[in-house]
């Protein structure tokens, strides 16, 4: 982090009043915030059992510069003298539920302390990046991880640069390790490479050095050395025999690494997706809240591409081209070593070059990476509203909005393309002047000194000649590898975020559940000191339907969404027959508790599938006899291929009701303990509505159920009924002892339905 261990004097003497010392210190990042809104100064530390905040009053003449302000003499304006005016400390032990919240310019870090909502700190965007590390480690630091060794020692400002070039080191290690399960392939493909090596720098050494200057020239001493003293004719036949063998050679070592690269890279890109799949799958619901589908996709689909590139098509080639560059200079040095020295003179100005325009590469990269997330999140919206979009006529609308993310996408590929070019003309301008000083020295030495013969020179012109492709591959390789490992780091971040719902090591399991649910003091708010329930008590016996009742956006959803463990309690317990629920394996857990919810996905595939979906193991006649008790055989009898028939996505080719059938059908044949009916028949027609409550009779017989329902005609066989209001429980019982209670809010919604059924069936 930048500035992630630079305390001044008077800071390192008012923290050591307090017990603490600098080197205690494991984070640090600045704030500039206060939560008034007014500019400060400040910094958040981190030690072994103390969370503190350091603040600052700025002084009058205190100039604050904004990113993108030019200067002039930056060092003439006035700094900050001020002494710390403040120290925040908090007991990491006592700590919980840590947010960062973010707004437009602005930043919050907040969390519990002691039970009760807290804020930490403030900041601007200019620390957003620095407070977003120091967030996420002390988020895994107080869930009871630790703190990276290279991160406990700190940093100092001038050792930023090497911490980043560490972690890169890290990371390609990391993905080499998935490259490395396939040992035999990747022996096999470097020996392939090597023979390539060595064939490539044979040839011109054949063509060159051996045709001209011995067999063409009749060099009796060489044809003798072979036994072919006087026999010119077979000599040059044999030579080009073996032209025709070395390229024979070459030509099958190129299609076995091919073939085993195609093999190698096919396994490698199937392992990192499906571990990224994998971790996908285990964060937890509000991971996928808070991204957007397209930039997901863009990292399982995109990123896993780039790094396959790299290490199959990248690093065994540096390992060819570096074997031909060593062993053709070699060669070169030993025909003669004056011309060696003049064809590798600007070599280091080529390593210069490569080591300046890097760096460049790696922040281009991630620029790249950044306008294709835009774009491919653009399309995705657009394609899962195309019909929202054509029925308000948005086409043009929506095209506009394209252009800006394609436009930036286009503008990053431009700016890659720009600096990838100047290393190609770079690299080919050393080449070409290479490849004329040694014309023009070579000729001087055959014409001139005679130094050197003519097969001699015509070998170094082809070993330069050759030289192209490895100096080509070397001008774009690093490119490749800042594209690659930017994409891995992404790809680890995935793999390496803790879910915020875990298992426990050693969870109860649920074999035999009666389905009694309790709720103690629970309170929750999908952003902390904004709870959306407060302090619920309620419990719920076995086999007992209880009817869910409230305004939109009192907490119906969410307190349901917290019986399934999709989102954890900030206080309080949730227990299934005594046990609470972050005790239980979450695999029980979740094949006991069923939900049947208004938004109703399909998957594509068969209808048979489709309603098989939590009972794979299910039989063709456990799956019809679902769908008969769902109301829902009728329908799918009359589909083209009825139970095999293929539906689209998302259900595009079934209307509301049918879509809600499956989904009843589905949670049938699940066959759970606990039942959730979340707005179920809120979507259909009064028709559909009545054969979907014929089926819900058979789904919750013998079933804990709970239902939310805005229609309340629907809870008429609810054993008993609550009301939640403002995220607090305010009423409770039957219907009937619901409706006597006069200005109740169930009373009052049940007036308003039956006024608006009467305003209906008059018309």
């Amino acid at each position: 982090m930048k500035n992630d261990k630079i305390l001044n004097k008077t800071e390192i003497e008012k923290l050591s009043e307090l017990g603490i010392e600098e080197s205690d210190i494991m984070l640090k990042s600045s704030i500039d915030l206060s939560f008034d809104g007014e500019y400060i100064e400040g910094f958040v530390f981190v030690t072994k059992d103390r969370l503190g905040v350091c603040t600052k009053e700025l002084s009058d003449s205190y100039v604050n510069i904004f990113s993108g302000v030019k200067l002039k003499d930056k060092e003439t304006l006035p700094v900050s003298d001020s002494l710390i005016s403040d120290i925040a400390l908090y007991n990491i032990s006592e700590l919980a539920h840590l947010r960062l919240d973010s707004y437009i310019g602005s930043n919050v870090l907040t969390g519990e302390y002691e039970g009760k909502p807290v804020k930490i700190a403030a900041f601007t965007n200019r620390y957003s990046s620095d407070m977003n590390v120091l967030y996420r480690k002390l988020r895994a630091y107080v869930k009871g991880g630790e703190i990276p060794q290279e991160d406990a020692e700190g940093t100092s400002e001038n050792e930023t640069e090497e911490s980043g070039k560490k972690n890169k080191r890290s990371i390609f290690a990391r993905t080499l390790r998935y490259f490395l399960r396939y040992k035999l392939q990747i022996i096999v493909l470097f020996m392939t490479y090597a023979i390539s090596a060595v064939v490539g720098v044979a040839w011109p050494y054949l063509t060159g050095k051996v045709l001209f200057d011995h067999v063409l020239t009749m060099d009796d001493t060489f044809l003798a050395k072979y036994g072919l003293d006087g026999k010119y004719t077979l000599a040059l036949l044999m030579v080009a025999i073996t032209m025709i063998g070395v390229r024979l050679i070459q030509a099958m070592s190129n299609y076995m690494q091919v073939f085993v690269m195609a093999k190698v890279a096919s396994d490698t890109v199937r392992d990192i997706k499906t571990d990224v799949f994998n971790a996908m799958s285990k964060l937890s619901l509000n991971f996928f809240v808070n991204k957007q589908t397209g930039g997901l996709m863009t990292r399982v689909l995109s990123d896993s591409e780039r790094v396959r590139e790299f290490f199959i098509d990248g690093i065994p080639m540096i390992f060819v081209h570096g074997i031909t560059i060593i062993a053709t200079f070699t060669v070169m040095y030993r025909l003669n070593w004056k011309m060696a020295l003049i064809a590798c003179i600007l070599l280091p100005l080529l390593v210069f070059m490569t080591v300046k325009l890097r760096p460049g590469l790696w922040t281009l990269s991630g620029k790249r990476h950044r306008a294709e997330k835009a774009v491919t999140a653009k399309a995705n919206d657009n394609l899962t509203g195309a019909r929202v979009v054509k029925a308000f006529g948005q086409q043009d609308t929506e095209m506009k909005k394209f252009m800006h993310p394609s436009n930036n996408l286009r503008d990053a590929e431009i700016n890659i393309v720009k600096l990838r070019n100047r290393f190609s003309i770079l690299y080919n301008l050393v080449q070409e002047v290479s490849s004329i000083w040694i014309w023009l020295v070579g000729v001087y030495f055959v014409l001139g000194t005679k130094e050197i013969e003519l097969g001699v020179l015509i070998t170094f012109v082809g070993y330069v000649m050759q030289l192209n492709g490895p100096m080509n591959f070397f001008s774009w390789v690093f490119r490749m590898w800042s594209e690659s490992i930017n994409s891995a780091e992404r790809l680890f971040e995935i793999i390496d975020a803790i879910p915020e719902i875990r298992e426990k090591e050693d969870p109860v399991r649920l074999e035999h559940p009666r389905g009694e649910i309790e709720l103690k003091d629970v309170t929750f708010g999908y952003r902390t000191g904004r709870p959306v329930l407060k302090n619920i008590n309620l419990k719920i016996r076995e086999g007992e339907m209880l009817g869910i009742v409230g305004r939109s956006g009192a907490g119906k959803s969410t307190l349901v969404n917290l019986i399934s463990r999709l989102y954890d309690v900030n206080e309080g317990s949730i227990s299934i027959d005594g046990t609470d629920v972050k005790d239980l394996a979450l695999k029980d857990l979740r094949r006991n508790v069923a939900m049947v919810s208004q938004d109703t996905y399909i998957f594509m595939g068969t209808v048979a599938k489709n309603i098989a979906y939590g009972n794979e193991s299910a039989t063709r006649e456990d799956i019809i006899r679902a769908a008969k008790l769902a109301s829902a055989h009728e329908f799918i009898s009359k589909l083209p291929d009825g139970y095999d028939t293929i539906i689209g996505a998302s259900g595009k080719d079934l209307s509301g009701g049918e879509k809600q059938r499956i989904s009843i059908a589905r949670a049938i044949l699940a066959d759970p303990k606990i039942l959730i009916l979340d707005e179920a028949t809120a979507s259909v027609d009064t028709e559909t509505e009545k054969a979907i409550q014929y089926s819900l009779r058979f789904l919750v017989q013998g079933r804990t159920t709970l239902s939310i329902a805005h229609r309340l005609s629907t809870l008429h066989d609810a054993d008993r009924l609550i009301v939640i209001d403002g995220g607090r429980i305010v009423e409770e019982g039957t219907e009937e002892e619901l409706n006597k209670v006069e200005n109740g809010i169930f009373h009052n919604l049940l007036e308003l339905q039956n006024k608006s059924l009467s305003l209906g069936s008059g018309f």
